[in-house]
């Protein structure tokens, strides 16, 4: 190999690694993680000066269930959310809206800019110590959202212009159980 073509490559490769160490992306750089599975995720909710818990679940593409366990007025109060309506049950009593009424507003937003991940192109976030960092926006309002780098699990959602900020954790695969009565027998 002669010494022009050695030079080119060694020039190649320290721009190559100047760019990574400046925010660059390298042409072999890690996939973004499949974000278009069904989950359950506990979440930490605030919104606005009202803080809550709720298991989140993804069933599906656009439905969504919020079961709140905290604080003790919301405890047992489900929330199932769909690209066409609300609805909320509790103890037997039931409420549903569009889903641009003011009581959809918190899910919406989580269900809404969650499910952005999934066509969100690899070259919208930003990475740094595992972790992804998502910018989007919901309605006119800014949303940012964090991930796990490699697995995809929610860590953090972000609305300020909503005040709402919600902290995952044990985030699980879901799989819809069908009750007994509506399962087949094989005789």
């Amino acid at each position: 190999m002669s010494l022009k073509k050695i030079t080119t490559a060694g020039a190649i490769l320290a721009g190559t690694l100047l760019l990574a160490g400046c925010g660059g992306k390298l042409p072999f750089s890690q996939q973004k993680p499949n974000f278009d599975t069904t989950y359950t995720v506990n979440a930490e909710i605030t919104y606005d000066k009202v803080s809550a818990k709720a298991e989140v679940t993804r069933v599906s593409g656009e439905e969504w269930n919020m079961t709140f366990t905290e604080p003790k007025n919301l405890k047992g109060l489900t929330v199932k959310l769909n690209d066409k309506k609300y609805s909320a049950t509790l103890d037997g009593l039931s409420f549903s809206s569009e889903n641009s009424d003011v009581y959809a507003t918190a899910p919406h937003i989580i269900a809404g800019a969650v499910g952005e991940l999934i066509s969100t192109d690899a070259e919208n976030s930003t990475a740094s110590d595992g972790v992804l960092t998502y910018k989007t926006e919901l309605d006119g309002a800014s949303v940012t959202i964090t991930a796990n780098e490699k697995t995809g699990e929610l860590i953090s959602l972000k609305c300020p212009q909503n005040r709402l900020s919600v902290n995952f954790s044990g985030q699980k695969p879901f799989t819809l159980q069908l009750p007994d009565e509506d399962k087949a027998t094989i005789s």
